[in-house]
């Protein structure tokens, strides 16, 4: 487990529209300290991003069954929320769609994935708009 400092970061929503992988990143986060939301379609995401307390972190996957894609619930969740981590993550989407379509300084997990692996990537995204240096 990474451990300590995870209680910091607040509210994380996941959107994906499989419910059981949202039930275990809920789990596995919710094990860390963070608050988890769900999202099954983009209209639910597109309903929670704005909701308060402000979410820090969008884990989201890019192929959504319906509606839009994660990509542009991404960049809807930028725009409400400026400096919000994203970590994009899809079994079928290469990674360099995120150069394409993603929004910048995000990240991308490949489906299947261990929690270490979301857990490293959550810990390594500094939050944008904090350095001093960035004007935050």
């Amino acid at each position: 487990m990474i451990g300590a400092g995870y209680g910091q970061m607040g509210r994380v929503l996941i959107v994906d529209d499989d419910p059981a992988i949202c039930d275990v990143l809920s789990d596995i986060l919710g094990a860390e300290g963070f608050e988890a939301a769900c999202a099954q379609t983009d209209r639910a995401a597109y309903a929670l991003i704005p909701t308060l307390p402000t979410f820090r972190a969008l884990i989201v996957d890019i192929n959504l069954r319906h509606g839009t894609t994660g990509f542009d619930v991404a960049r809807f969740a930028r725009q409400v929320i400026p400096d919000l981590l994203v970590i994009y993550m899809s079994g079928e989407t290469l990674g360099s769609s995120l150069d394409a379509f993603g929004v910048p300084a995000s990240e991308f997990l490949r489906k299947p994935f261990v929690a270490d692996d979301l857990l490293k990537t959550i810990a390594a995204q500094k939050p944008r708009g904090d350095d001093p240096a960035d004007g935050g």
